[in-house]
């Protein structure tokens, strides 16, 4: 995806002189710049959508000329209601560019506005995928930037959408003028839904001035009429009947068929200019709230399911790769019901109510309300059927997910250069060396076939378990921090994985006690060992010459060089050059790497690191692959490395949750001859 920082918009802009001056005093602005659609955008190779829940505006928003911003016109605020963007402002700059867009409205030309925004985090939508954003269905492929900074904006001739034409409107009338209101005027501001006997003066300027503007042709400044404070209350209003439809739906836990239908009034009071206070009317009425009273939950929250909740938490708490994890329809769901702003008091309330929780319904979860979430019996519970949420396995399950991203957060080296064992349980496992006597052999003619021999070395491992318990506390709940519920399985993982590679390390670095690299094993380079070619080949040649116990070539093959963090780049370069540079060389020499691409790389911080024995910034070792001769090994219960998150009720009357994470593995050396050590010397 090729993208610039700065996306561009076509939108409609209006100007008109300041409200109570001269036709020569500072001229106000106004444009509904984005209304939350898709884009098409030079320099990006799909349409656009900028998501303007994640969208911030910046602390100065500064309106120029053709994007330039040497050429400034004047500063605006925005209008955000999720929906769309509405900017007013004032051309208050003293440049020529500012002239230039005045007197060129004044004369009648259209500017259009184009937006600008520095993307953060984009998305792709995949082709064929659905998304809502801004109240609208997206369809793929596309991006949707999911964060972003709001700069400004620039006055062009043609921005990303030419359909749109900016409709040039007069100066407000000062309030002082309007002594009697036109019946026409009347009866345009009712028909938007506002009551002129009950309206402030200055929305009353705005709106005579928008009506007297409407009657003018377009394209010049008549100073009669200004757009800025209609659009303004317009903005406020669809922003409060929204946000009063938001409340009415956390309020009630509503399910997906009554969103729906609450979604339907929300676009009708919209579109019939219904105000915020009829809106509310229409809407208890509609859904039999007594007024005046507490909203009482809903007993059955149809087409609510473990997996959605789970979804709206891995949405909520921003779990990378989330919508990996669940499919369209569940993650619609989610989005529909909780559009991002799931709570952990709502959480448990759902799970209560589900299993028949019919108590008083406060804003804060009680002892009461959590036990009967975990399905404990009181004296408030009236279950009827099987209950449809299970707060024990969305716990679970959604700490579970959060743990693998504290795991893979840390360094996973270990997996990558060990075999992985399986194991059936706690006992300790003994392997025999893969070096015996296992040469085929000509079968005579008898046809009797030779047994062979395996080898007499073997080597111990065992699994134990490795465990850490953190709990989501009473403050937690009391708070609705839904973090702790995404951090605390977080930092379990983290702690699991850190665990894995201490051990995994301590066994590896330590060649004091077990003398494991060592002349008389003939696994060991201590002259030419840095990382060279020269070093390579010197460590390399000992690794071919080992011979197996009855003295033959071995014949495995080294397959990966393990290095310190200092090295990491040497022996990366040594791996994709073709080509090599060698300043000593006399003679004909080739110039050719016999190396590149030879070994995959591999590198831990662990391997310098003082707290570990036999911690070095320059000893690197060649290993076989551990699939064909493990050098090391993780036995795992079950084959399990990840760990596992357990969640669990605290104490019948204490309010809380208790979580525990554990790990069942161990690690061991195998195979003397599946590695060679080189100090870093270059002697």
């Amino acid at each position: 995806m090729a993208k610039r920082e700065i996306i561009a918009m076509g939108a409609p802009v209006s100007i008109a002189a300041a409200e109570g001056e001269s036709d020569k005093g500072p001229r106000t602005f106004s444009s509904t710049f984005y209304t939350g659609g898709a884009m098409n955008i030079n320099g990006w190779d799909l349409p656009v959508v900028v998501d303007l829940a994640g969208l911030k505006a910046g602390n100065v928003l500064v309106a120029n000329l053709d994007h330039d911003s040497t050429k400034r016109v004047g500063n605006f605020e925005v209008v955000n209601d999720g929906k769309l963007l509405v900017a007013n402002g004032k051309a208050t700059a003293a440049t020529a560019a500012r002239d230039e867009v005045v007197n060129s409205a004044a004369n009648g030309y259209q500017w259009q506005a184009s937006l600008e925004v520095n993307p953060g985090k984009v998305e792709t939508l995949a082709k064929g995928k659905m998304a809502v954003v801004n109240g609208q269905e997206i369809t793929g492929p596309a991006y949707i930037t999911r964060t972003g900074t709001l700069k400004g904006f620039g006055f062009v001739s043609h921005g990303a959408d030419d359909n749109t034409t900016a409709t040039i409107a007069a100066s407000a009338a000062s309030s002082k003028k309007v002594k009697v209101m036109e019946p026409k005027c009347k009866e345009w501001i009712e028909a938007m839904g506002f009551d002129v006997d009950t309206i402030s003066d200055e929305q009353r300027e705005g709106l005579v001035a928008n009506f007297k503007g409407q009657q003018k042709k377009p394209g010049k400044i008549s100073g009669d009429a200004n757009p800025f404070e209609a659009r303004k209350i317009e903005a406020k209003r669809k922003q409060d009947i929204r946000e009063c439809a938001d409340r009415v739906i956390e309020l009630r836990n509503s399910d997906l068929d009554e969103i729906e239908a609450i979604e339907k009034m929300v676009e009708h009071a919209i579109e019939a200019k219904m105000d915020t206070r009829d809106f509310r009317l229409e809407l208890t009425d509609a859904i039999a709230i007594p007024r005046g009273q507490t909203v009482m939950a809903k007993t059955r929250d149809r087409g609510l399911t473990n997996e959605v909740i789970e979804a709206a938490i891995c949405q909520a708490g921003k779990m990378p790769g989330y919508e990996d994890l669940f499919n369209d329809q569940v993650l619609q769901a989610a989005h529909t019901r909780f559009k991002g702003r799931i709570g952990l008091n709502q959480i448990f309330m759902l799970a209560a109510e589900s299993n028949g929780y019919r108590g008083d319904y406060a804003s804060k979860v009680t002892v009461e309300v959590q036990n009967a979430a975990f399905g404990m019996a009181g004296r408030n519970i009236a279950a009827s059927g099987m209950s449809t949420i299970a707060i024990p396995t969305i716990l679970s399950n959604t700490a579970n997910k959060f743990l693998m991203v504290g795991w893979n957060a840390i360094d996973m080296t270990p997996l990558r250069i060990a075999k992985i064992r399986s194991v059936n349980d706690f006992k300790q496992i003994t392997t025999v060396s893969l070096t015996g006597d296992l040469q085929f052999e000509k079968v005579g003619a008898g046809g009797e076939i030779k047994h062979g021999t395996l080898g007499e070395q073997s080597y111990n491992n065992q699994a134990d378990t490795y465990a850490k318990m953190l709990a989501i506390t009473r403050k937690d709940i009391i708070n609705d921090d839904l973090g702790a519920l995404t951090s605390v399985p977080q930092r379990l993982g983290r702690g699991a994985a850190l665990k894995l590679n201490d051990i995994f390390w301590t066994a590896f670095l330590d060649n004091a006690s077990t003398s494991w690299f060592d002349s008389t094993n003939n696994n060991v380079n201590t002259g030419v060992a840095d990382m060279t070619i020269g070093g390579l080949a010197a460590t390399e040649t000992i690794f071919m010459n080992q011979t197996d116990y009855d003295g033959k070539p071995l014949g495995s093959q080294p397959a990966i060089l393990l290095v310190p963090t200092a090295l990491k780049s040497s022996a990366r370069t040594l791996m994709a050059s073709e080509l090599v540079i060698d300043g000593t060389a006399t003679g004909l020499q080739g110039n050719k790497n016999p190396f590149a691409g030879r070994f995959r790389v591999e590198s831990s911080p662990y391997m310098s690191n003082s707290a570990y024995t036999g911690y070095s910034a320059a000893a690197w070792y060649m290993l076989a692959d551990p699939e064909d001769l493990p050098f090391i090994e993780i036995a795992a219960l079950y084959g399990r490395v990840e760990p596992v998150v357990e969640t669990a009720d605290a104490a019948f009357n204490v309010l809380g949750v208790e979580m525990r994470g554990y790990s069942d593995v161990g690690v061991a050396k195998q195979e003397k001859k599946a590695g060679v050590r080189a100090d870093g010397g270059s002697s």
